[in-house]
């Protein structure tokens, strides 16, 4: 893959975990409160799901820049890998083994999660296509000499 071409594939990726972040920020999880047996209230578990959601994709976001940088095979690899671990991450957030939602289907935490787990995996498709378009681009290569 040529320079170029890698840095729009990196920045695009960059861009979809910053959809990821600004999703989970602003439309986040549910606004009310839960109130517990001793009387004070907290937050519902699908604030921090997207409390959490939003710090993976910043680290998405990071490694994604940094993959513009790279030069190098393992490093263009590496930040592939980067970007598929940050997204399965932020995608195994709002499910029922990790954080998870509310009981609820109908409270808009559910929708918001919809949307996160579409842009994870347009991140982890992102990612793959790193790690298969890692090497440099054949003309951009040195000429091979006899």
């Amino acid at each position: 893959m040529s320079k170029a071409t890698w840095n729009i594939v990196s920045i695009v990726t960059a861009v979809v975990f910053a959809a990821i972040a600004l999703v989970s920020a602003f439309m986040g999880g549910c606004s009310s409160t839960v109130e517990l047996a001793s009387g004070s209230t907290m937050p519902m578990k699908c604030f921090w799901t997207f409390v959490a959601d939003t710090y993976v994709s910043v680290a998405g976001i990071a490694l994604a820049l940094v993959g513009t940088a790279c030069t190098e095979k393992t490093g263009r690899r590496l930040a592939g890998a980067g970007a598929i671990v940050c997204a399965a991450a932020a995608a195994c957030l709002p499910a029922p083994f990790a954080i998870g939602l509310c009981a609820n289907p109908e409270m808009h935490c559910h929708t918001t999660a919809l949307i996160v787990w579409v842009l994870c995996a347009v991140a982890a498709i992102l990612g793959i296509v790193q790690i298969a378009k890692a090497g440099p681009a054949p003309t951009d290569l040195p000429a091979r000499r006899l």
